[in-house]
């Protein structure tokens, strides 16, 4: 069953019918998000011609339909082949099985609160692989 989804800017977006837990919060994002911002600024605007390009700092990327906490949210992903607008537009997540394809690039800020999940079980995770 999939549930509609109204957003702030009047969008409809079709969920899909999985739960999401609400994920741990990172002590560090304010840091973070200081030092990665200028990097997403420089992606979008090296790749801005480029409606094939999706480029995030946010959000989660989830790679079972069936459950929605297999999911990781890295600090900037890339994925090349795609239909940008429509991910933004459709999706509030980047649904693997809907794109058909994992992100290509992932960037991990390490940080103190970060740093064993971002070396360790993020690191390891087998490209394609379900988390």
């Amino acid at each position: 069953m999939e549930v509609q989804y109204a957003t702030t800017q009047t969008l409809i977006r079709t969920l899909p019918d999985i739960f999401y837990e609400d994920p741990e919060p990172v002590e560090d994002h304010m840091l973070q998000e200081e030092a990665l911002t200028p990097i997403l600024n420089l992606l979008h605007m090296r790749y801005a011609d480029r409606p094939d390009v999706f480029i995030s700092g946010g959000g989660f990327v989830v790679c079972d339909e069936k459950n929605g906490n297999a999911r990781v949210a890295p600090d900037c992903y890339i994925a090349f082949g795609v239909d940008e607008a429509g991910i933004r537009e459709k999706m509030v997540n980047f649904w693997v099985w809907r794109i058909g394809k994992v992100p290509d690039f992932v960037m991990e800020m390490a940080s103190p609160s970060t740093a064993a999940n971002n070396l360790g079980r993020k690191r390891d995770l087998p490209q394609g692989k379900r988390i």
